[in-house]
C-alpha cells in the first residue's frame, strides 16, 4: 500500500511540474513584449531626396555622384555609370537610427579628427571614426553631434572607387532600337521586331528568326561585364554603334575575343570583360541561333 501511494505522489509531483512549466511557457507566450526605446535618428532627409553623394576617405578616395533620370552616375574621378545596389546601401544613412548621442567635442578621442571616412549627402556630411570596443557600435559625427551606430553602416562604404563601378554594359534606361557593327546592321522597326541588313544578313535555315534577335538584342540590355575597369590608352578594335531609343548612343570597340572578350565603352573609356560564351553571343546574333 505504501509503495502504491508513494508511486501515485511521485506521478502527481510530475504532472504538478509539467502544469508549471506549461503555465510558464504560456504567460512568457502571451505577456506583452517589454516597449523598445526608438533610437535616434541620425538624419532628417528621406532616401527618395538624395541626388547627390560624395565619398572621401583621406587623399585615398574622392568621389562624386549625382542622379539623372533615375540612375546613379559618378562624375569624379571618372565619368560613368555607378553599380545602384553600391549607393542605395550608402542611403541606408537617412534611415539610420543611434543608440546615443553626445555633444560634437573631442573628436579625436572617436577617431573622428579626422574621420576615416565621410559620406556627404546632398548637404549633409557623415563622419565615421571608431568603434566602440564595450558596444561594438561605431561613432558617428553629424552636424553638432557625435553618434553610436551600427557598425555595418560604415562597412557599406567601398574601399576602392572600382567597387562603385556598374558591371553592366548599358543602363536599364538605354534601350538599343539600332546596332551597326560596320558591315551588317540589325534594326527594329516600329513593331518591334528585329531585322538583319547587310552582309551578315543570310537567308536560310541558320538565319536568326525575329525571335531570335528580340533574345540577342534582350542579352545586351541584360549583360553584365565579369570584371570592370578604366581604361588608358588610344582605344583600337571593331566598332559598334548602338542606338538608343533615348535619342543617344553608345559605342564600343571589341579589344579582344579570346581568351575573353573584351569590350571598351568609348565615351566611359571603362573596359568589361565577359566570358567567351557571353561575349560571343553579343557579337554574333548567328550564335543565338545555333543555341
Amino acid at each position: 500500500m505504501e509503495k502504491t501511494q508513494s508511486v501515485k505522489s511521485r506521478l502527481l509531483l510530475n504532472l504538478a511540474l509539467l502544469l508549471a512549466l506549461v503555465g510558464l511557457g504560456l504567460y512568457a507566450y502571451l505577456r506583452p513584449g517589454e516597449e523598445q526605446e526608438p533610437g535616434i535618428a541620425v538624419s532628417q532627409l528621406e532616401r527618395s531626396e538624395v541626388v547627390r553623394v560624395r565619398i572621401e576617405r583621406g587623399t585615398a578616395m574622392n568621389v562624386e555622384m549625382v542622379q539623372r533620370d533615375g540612375t546613379w552616375l559618378m562624375l569624379q574621378p571618372y565619368q560613368t555609370r555607378v553599380e545602384q545596389l553600391q549607393v542605395a546601401r550608402l542611403l541606408d544613412l537617412t534611415e539610420a537610427t543611434a543608440s546615443d548621442m553626445l555633444p560634437a567635442e573631442n573628436l579625436s578621442r572617436y577617431g573622428l579628427d579626422p574621420p576615416a571616412a565621410r559620406v556627404t549627402l546632398n548637404d549633409q556630411s557623415f563622419s565615421f571614426g571608431n568603434t566602440n570596443e564595450i558596444t561594438n557600435e561605431q561613432y558617428l559625427a553629424s552636424g553638432d553631434h557625435v553618434y553610436l551606430i551600427r557598425t555595418f553602416l560604415g562597412y557599406n562604404i567601398p574601399l576602392e572607387v572600382t567597387k562603385l563601378l556598374s558591371h553592366k554594359l548599358l543602363a536599364d534606361s538605354e534601350k538599343p532600337v539600332a546596332f551597326d557593327f560596320g558591315n551588317w546592321q540589325a534594326v527594329k522597326n516600329d513593331k518591334g521586331a528585329w531585322s538583319l541588313q547587310g552582309k551578315s544578313a543570310a537567308t536560310g535555315d541558320d538565319a536568326p528568326t525575329a525571335d531570335q534577335l528580340n533574345v540577342w538584342a534582350a542579352e545586351w540590355n541584360l549583360a553584365s561585364a565579369l570584371s570592370v575597369e578604366p581604361f588608358q590608352g588610344t582605344p583600337r578594335g571593331e566598332l559598334i554603334s548602338i542606338q538608343l531609343g533615348n535619342g543617344k548612343s553608345a559605342t564600343f570597340r571589341v579589344l579582344s575575343r579570346q581568351p575573353d572578350v573584351q569590350l571598351l565603352r568609348v565615351e566611359e573609356k571603362m573596359l568589361y570583360r565577359l566570358g567567351t560564351d557571353a561575349g560571343g553571343r553579343l557579337l554574333d546574333p548567328y550564335r543565338v541561333a545555333a543555341s
